[in-house]
């Protein structure tokens, strides 16, 4: 691709080196030899010497893929772009010239351990509907499919426009958080394709036309991923493109 470009000196490029996520970019043993090229060619004005961390959120962290690119890098006086969210947030080391903000830029934590309220982080998502109907169970009544929830004691419960063809998570379980009227509660029972139901017990005053947050502003998406044992990435990117998108 690049012997078939024909203007001179008009790109900038960005090598990247695998340092131990083994996803993109060129081995180590590699790695010279690929920057060789890029220097001597024509179309190439700037080169930028890249890596990504497979353990920046977690105990292993990145050291050992530090000292890779680090040694490898070494010799050239070029521009460097290590961090993610989670190396930008715990490594200073990994700043270098660039940095890759992902999830955070979000509002979002990248870690297990930490809050995006912790973090100083407000979510740019907020993803909110309705209570669309009110019903009244008693004591040993099921709700919604497979009737994985049942009533121990009376119970109002509300039914909200929401579900997996939004983006939902439908392996949500019952007790995943939710806000009612900016009150914290919990779902019950399997999410539906469009609907999912929601604890009103300690709600007395929540009814139809009652605001549902389903994460966002009041409730940090990643208390939601991880009641669903996902990550929030995957909560934030499944939004579907029937949600309706309000933005300020």
């Amino acid at each position: 691709m690049l012997e078939a470009y024909p203007r001179r000196r008009s790109l900038e490029a960005w090598l990247k080196v695998s340092s131990g996520m083994n996803r993109l970019g060129f081995a180590p043993d590699k790695f010279s030899a690929a920057l060789q090229i890029l220097k001597k060619h024509p179309a190439i004005r700037d080169i930028t010497l890249m890596t990504h961390f497979a353990h920046a959120d977690e105990s292993t962290g990145v050291a050992a893929q530090l000292d890779v690119f680090n040694e490898l890098a070494a010799p050239y006086r070029m521009p460097r772009s290590l961090a993610n969210s989670a190396a930008l947030l715990r490594y200073p080391a990994t700043h270098a010239d660039w940095v890759r903000p992902g999830i955070m830029l979000y509002g979002a934590s990248p870690f297990v351990e930490y809050s995006s309220q912790q973090l100083g982080l407000r979510p740019v998502m907020t993803l909110q509907s309705r209570i669309i109907a009110v019903q009244e169970l008693s004591p040993g009544e099921t709700i919604g499919y497979g009737g994985l929830f049942r009533a121990e004691c009376p119970m109002r419960v509300g039914v909200v426009a929401c579900g997996y063809a939004d983006g939902y998570p439908r392996h949500a379980p019952t007790g995943t958080p939710v806000l009612i009227d900016g009150q914290r509660t919990r779902t019950l029972g399997r999410i539906s394709m469009d609907m999912l139901t929601v604890d009103l017990s300690a709600l007395p005053a929540a009814d139809v036309g009652s605001s549902v947050t389903l994460w966002g502003e009041g409730l940090p998406v990643e208390q939601v991923a991880h009641a669903a044992d996902t990550i929030s990435y995957e909560l934030l990117c499944a939004l579907a493109e029937r949600v309706p998108i309000v933005t300020n």
